[in-house]
């Protein structure tokens, strides 16, 4: 099992150390035309002042032969299959599509109107329905088209978008004062999953934050990211591609905070809430609901300004206000 595990391990040194290479590097690519498959694009062509650039595909290091191959699917393929066969949603999880949607005012107690990009999700969830609870802000939540999961039961707005479907993103987006991105792989059937939700996503996200005038982003992450080596890399490069995305926005520009969760879990979990140092060993659990209190924290708290904090829950240690945990780390 020990050699297994060191083979892993260079495996995905390997791995990430080509892929890293082709992102960083851009170019190298062939042109797109319309007789073959297109192959991965950065879809910010409508965000003035930046070209629409492509993503060289990536090698799979050690596997002659194989190469990485886009799965993207036009979001309007989507919609023609599901109108031809006849699928509608359902009543009771009411979606708007995003061309369509005309933002709500804010009442004159909802003064903010944040969007929750993955608030089907458990964590997303969570933070619509606190955000809601709390009466300051309009939540708006934006799930995939075709989706099969319940509209969150605090959501004020609902619209339709594809992370990696960049012309989705800018009508979800508007007229927000935030945005929370809490997106994740969920099927890793599909081995680019996580380049194109966790990495992708997250960069369309930002670029259509910024043509929408968002300056507030809270991004969820995973402790573990700055290892490399670490063993939930071996599904695609999970990890990988989240500390990628975190770089991205860091180098935004925009105000941020970066929330890595330890394990999470519905149930509830004993002990207080702990920020750890960034790029502690990965460990410790905390509730779903916890990592809410705390991304909902980070949209308002000056102490977390462009910070990046790892949560856990420790029995035995001192219960202390979020925004005094947001203090401590520097």
């Amino acid at each position: 099992s020990g050699s297994f595990l060191g083979i892993s391990r260079l495996y995905i040194y390997i791995y990430m150390a080509a892929a890293a290479a082709g992102v960083r590097g851009g170019g190298g690519g062939r042109h797109a035309c319309h007789s073959c498959p297109p192959p991965l694009h950065v879809h910010v062509s409508h965000v003035r002042g930046v070209r629409r650039r492509q993503v060289p595909p990536l090698v799979a290091a050690g596997v002659p032969g194989f190469n990485w191959v886009s799965l993207r699917k036009s979001s309007l393929v989507k919609a023609a299959s599901s109108e031809s066969e006849g699928t509608s949603p359902s009543s009771s999880s009411p979606k708007a599509e995003t061309e369509d949607f005309t933002p709500s005012e804010p009442t004159a107690e909802k003064k903010h109107r944040v969007v929750i990009l993955g608030s089907a999700g458990g964590v997303g969830k969570l933070c619509a329905d606190q955000l809601n609870a709390s009466g300051e802000w309009t939540v708006r939540a934006a799930i995939r088209p075709n989706s099969d999961k319940p509209t969150p039961t605090g959501a004020d707005e609902v619209v339709t978008c594809d992370v990696y479907e960049y012309e989705t993103l800018p009508p979800a987006l508007k007229d927000c004062d935030a945005c929370i991105i809490a997106v994740g792989t969920t099927n890793f059937m599909d081995p680019l999953g996580p380049f194109k939700n966790e990495y992708q996503g997250t960069k369309n996200v930002i670029a259509a934050a910024k043509q929408q005038g968002v300056t507030n982003v809270v991004l969820v992450t995973s402790m573990g990211v700055e290892d490399i080596l670490y063993p939930l890399n071996l599904a695609w490069g999970v990890l990988f591609w989240k500390k990628l995305a975190e770089e991205e926005l860091q180098r935004s520009g925009l105000r941020h905070v970066i929330v890595r969760p330890g394990g999470l879990s519905n149930d509830a979990v004993s002990g207080a809430v702990v920020f750890k140092r960034r790029g502690s060993t990965p460990g410790g659990r905390v509730s779903r609901a916890n990592v809410a209190r705390v991304v909902i924290e980070a949209l308002t708290c000056e102490n977390a300004d462009n910070k990046i904090v790892e949560v856990v829950q420790e029995e035995g240690a001192t219960e202390k206000p979020l925004s005094d945990l947001f203090e401590s780390i520097v």
